[in-house]
């Protein structure tokens, strides 16, 4: 079951006509976010994003977009498939026909999925990831490489990519060979109580849980800087942390010939878990 515009439908029943531009040339954008013990995580992040995306992309905005609305049609959407912990996916697509260019650029349509998942927190897991670098194809920077659209090949080519050789992660780079991020993460590197994440100037998403975690980590003591970072930096790091809303912080067990801990990411997860149950008690 989705909601369809303030409908409960089946997703079968999804009308073709209203998804035809983001199928053809992925006129669209998505927000992922987790919802908690009925709660949707950093819900006004989410939304103010979502309306920047919207307005570079020239997609009208409905006048009940609001964050109280989106919260209201996710409840409805969670009572209907009896989910309280799950990944919420908020699509709005620009609704018109034409080819590349729109006949018409008046109308949006949105639709929320709800799938639930197995934990109801933040974890650190004792085992970590194993990444390796992207070089098929790269990011380009620019102001739409920062946004989470449809557009999302090189994404879903590095997640093959890992798939086929034995990886649970890829980290991307952008045309002038600078870490940008993983296929699903931003990319957070260690060294020497130094916390270097890349500018959004370099290409990453621009992610909720990236502008949350550039505070918290100041309340464990770590310098956080936004700077380039030279892939050659990942050899010399002390930890190498992926970060999205819904895994929030898993760190990297192996990269190449190198083998790193992850003390300083369980210690930001135990912080936001804290963080979440003075959230939840309110």
């Amino acid at each position: 079951m989705i909601n369809y515009q303030g409908d409960i439908i089946e997703l079968n029943a999804l009308p073709v006509q209203d998804v035809k531009r983001a199928t053809m040339y992925g006129d669209a954008v998505f927000e992922t976010i987790r919802m908690r013990d009925n709660k949707l995580l950093f819900v006004e992040d989410h939304y103010f994003r979502l309306m920047a995306s919207m307005r570079i992309l020239r997609m009208p905005i409905p006048m009940e977009f609001t964050p109280e609305f989106f919260v209201d049609e996710a409840n409805r959407l969670a009572e209907e498939v009896a989910v309280t912990d799950g990944r919420l996916r908020l699509q709005v697509v620009r609704k018109s026909e034409g080819k590349y260019t729109p006949d018409e650029n008046n109308e949006c349509v949105w639709w929320m999925e709800l799938e639930e998942l197995s934990t109801q927190d933040y974890t650190w897991t004792p085992k970590g990831l194993k990444v390796d670098l992207f070089k098929d194809h790269y990011i380009q920077p620019g102001l739409l490489s920062t946004l989470k659209s449809s557009n999302a090949l090189p994404y879903v080519l590095a997640g093959i990519f890992a798939k086929e050789n034995g990886f649970d992660a890829m980290l991307l780079v952008n045309d002038k060979k600078m870490l940008v991020e993983a296929n699903a993460a931003n990319v957070f590197v260690l060294k020497d109580n130094i916390l270097k994440t890349a500018p959004l100037e370099d290409g990453p998403l621009r992610g909720v849980f990236r502008k949350n975690l550039i505070g918290w980590a100041k309340e464990i003591g770590l310098e956080i800087k936004e700077e380039s970072i030279n892939p050659f930096e990942l050899q010399k790091a002390d930890e190498i942390w992926l970060t999205n809303t819904i895994s929030g912080v898993q760190w990297v067990e192996k990269y190449r010939k190198r083998t790193y801990k992850g003390d300083k990411a369980k210690e930001l997860i135990e912080l936001l878990q804290r963080k979440l149950n003075v959230l939840g008690a309110l």
